[in-house]
């Protein structure tokens, strides 16, 4: 139990800290600097925003990261679980877009949920593969494990909702919080960057070699750094490439980047099977 809730907290704080850094560094916008709040909001957009922020943390803390405190649990590492939590961070700010009373707004939560929702199938085959699909690391494994880090660091970027699959603010400059108060924005604009570092942390922990390749510690380290990399190329990406429609997102992610993961991950298993 004690394992359980120091996973938590470490979740929290490391989601948090990703969200803000990820705001910092690729999008731009300052959420460093809190709103005055008297009271937590309670519009639907505030409680879909907070919800949506309790939901990322619980699913950091059920991501098997190196050094997890509470790794001897079953619920670490559950693909059920982990599947519920993800979709239901990114489900709760479409239900409050559907009733956005801004007909901007609706519009930009329903392309920015059409973009993340392309890449998350992606991302999904693409990793869960590595990390629920008994990957070695054998010659032949690794070919395969090179395609789907190709192939799941395009589809984190769009399931992240950054570089050029960010959220369009071309018919408003307030995008999806169109209409929102102060703090309502806030909470809405760190939720969203929230669920783009549980993306990126999702892609990145599928990469890490295991406990059996090498010493937690040192696939901490490697974590890190590929995070570190991965933030840095985002930034230099949404510097230099133009956004891309929806239409074009929906494209990439489903008929060119999804179907290299099927056929990746239908060859290791044809890999495993002949090893087994």
């Amino acid at each position: 139990m004690i394992d359980s809730l120091i996973a938590i907290v470490l979740a929290a704080a490391l989601s948090s800290g990703l969200g803000l850094l990820i705001a910092r560094t690729t999008t731009g916008i300052d959420i460093w600097t809190l709103p005055s709040m008297r009271r937590l909001p309670r519009s639907v957009d505030g409680l879909a925003a907070m919800s949506g922020i309790a939901l990322v943390i619980l699913a950091f803390a059920a991501l098997p990261w190196p050094l997890h405190p509470a790794s001897n649990q079953a619920w670490v590492g559950h693909p059920a679980l982990l599947l519920a939590l993800i979709e239901g961070a990114f489900l709760a700010p479409v239900f409050a877009g559907l009733l956005a009373s801004s007909p901007l707004a609706a519009r930009a939560a329903m392309r920015e949920a059409q973009v993340n929702a392309a890449g998350r199938l992606a991302l999904w085959v693409a990793a869960g593969s590595v990390l629920w699909g008994g990957v070695g690391w054998t010659g032949l494994d690794v070919l395969g494990r090179i395609v789907l880090f190709v192939v799941g660091g395009a589809a984190c970027a769009a399931a992240a909702g950054l570089g050029p699959f960010a959220p369009d603010a071309s018919l408003s400059p307030s995008g999806a919080e169109e209409g929102l108060d102060e703090s309502e924005r806030w909470l809405a604009q760190m939720a969203r960057h929230m669920r783009a570092g549980l993306m990126l942390t999702f892609f990145v922990i599928s990469v890490v070699p295991g406990p059996k390749v090498v010493q937690p510690i040192i696939a901490l380290i490697i974590a890190i750094a590929i995070g570190a990399v991965l933030v840095a190329g985002l930034r230099q990406v949404q510097q230099t490439l133009p956004r891309l429609t929806l239409h074009a997102t929906v494209r990439w992610c489903l008929w060119r980047m999804l179907p290299v993961a099927v056929v990746a991950s239908a060859y290791l298993e044809l890999v495993a099977g002949i090893r087994g």
